[in-house]
């Protein structure tokens, strides 16, 4: 009689933990890469997201439900001589889509901080995965000529969706921070008086 007793609450946690174990076999989601490059006071990154569109993400999107993902981009200034970086600035990206089973279309919706960058749709579920997870020439942070303008980097961690906690509670999964190249900005040297 003792055994059985025992073998409830061992079978429950070996069920609560296979979902876990068979998350630890995908690939961790993380920032592949991600590239930043001054044009001028201007900078624009390019990047890429590995490891987020899973089977339960893509079932979400089919189902008609809006998925996101927020991607957190900040600007520093690499310090050699002291113990942090100076943060210069902070942006919010974001990525939404939602299918519309009626139009058999998704709308993609892309902001920045907020205020609507552009908004396009497509039949394509291939385009839709690769809008949500990549972007190029992003334009991020304008830095001002009084700023400094040498050893600055980018970084960038993606949040998303991941899944659900006992089918109820939604579960969010965040990237690691990644860390673009160096660059530095240059201005037009200033017309004299």
């Amino acid at each position: 009689m003792a055994s059985r007793g025992t073998s409830g609450p061992v079978l429950l946690a070996a069920v609560l933990c296979l979902p876990a174990q068979g998350m630890a076999a995908e690939e961790t989601p993380r920032i592949e890469s991600l590239h930043a490059e001054a044009r001028g006071p201007d900078v624009f990154v390019d990047f890429r997201l590995t490891g987020a569109l899973n089977p339960e993400l893509a079932r979400k999107i089919e189902s008609g439900l809006e998925t996101v993902i927020r991607y957190e981009i900040r600007l520093n200034r690499h310090n050699a001589h002291w113990l942090w970086d100076d943060r210069m600035g902070t942006r919010k990206y974001r990525v939404s889509v939602t299918y519309d089973p009626v139009t058999r279309e998704y709308v993609i919706v892309e902001s920045m901080d907020g205020h609507p960058l552009q908004r396009s749709t497509t039949h394509e579920f291939a385009e839709v995965a690769r809008r949500l997870v990549s972007r190029q020439n992003l334009l991020v942070f304008r830095v001002r000529y009084e700023d400094w303008r040498t050893n600055l980097y980018v970084q960038m961690r993606a949040t998303f969706d991941s899944g659900y906690l006992f089918t109820i509670i939604p579960v969010d999964s965040r990237t690691d921070w990644k860390n673009s190249n160096r660059f530095e900005v240059r201005f037009p040297p200033k017309a004299g008086p």
